[in-house]
């Protein structure tokens, strides 16, 4: 909760948040500043407020690298196995095509057989119509 610089109501209603590193201090320690955009219902102003601060030390740094890592490692395995599946996938529905492809040629060749035959039947038809005339 944040109060309004302009009449001083209290607004618990936050537009946005975001972290940042703040100047150093005369004794040269360093904080993370974690700030909030709100928006006064009475005046319609909006304005920034400090919503948390944090000594960043040498050790918070590590342990924040650590958990990055860690959830890297997380995405880098997870990423590994959705690649694997994928090919995996791939190969399969290469393999369906490849039958399905046969099967067309078959067929296809299987109707110009018929055709053929159709074709000559036709001709000889044609031919013993053509005498009884």
């Amino acid at each position: 909760m944040a109060e309004c610089p302009t009449c001083g109501t209290e607004v618990a209603s936050l537009l946005k948040t975001w972290s940042m590193v703040g100047r150093p201090s005369k004794t040269g320690e360093r904080f993370k500043l974690t700030l909030g955009l709100f928006k006064c219902p009475r005046c319609e102003r909006k304005f920034r407020a400090v919503l948390g601060k944090e000594r960043i030390t040498i050790k918070g740094i590590i342990k924040e690298i650590k958990g990055i890592e860690k959830g890297l490692m997380q995405t880098l395995r997870s990423l590994r196995k959705k690649i694997e599946k994928l090919e995996s996938e791939k190969a399969d529905l290469l393999e369906e095509i490849e039958k399905l492809r046969k099967a067309g040629e078959e067929k296809a060749s299987a109707l110009e057989t018929e055709v053929a035959t159709l074709r000559k039947e036709v001709k000889s038809l044609k031919e013993l119509l053509g005498d009884l005339e």
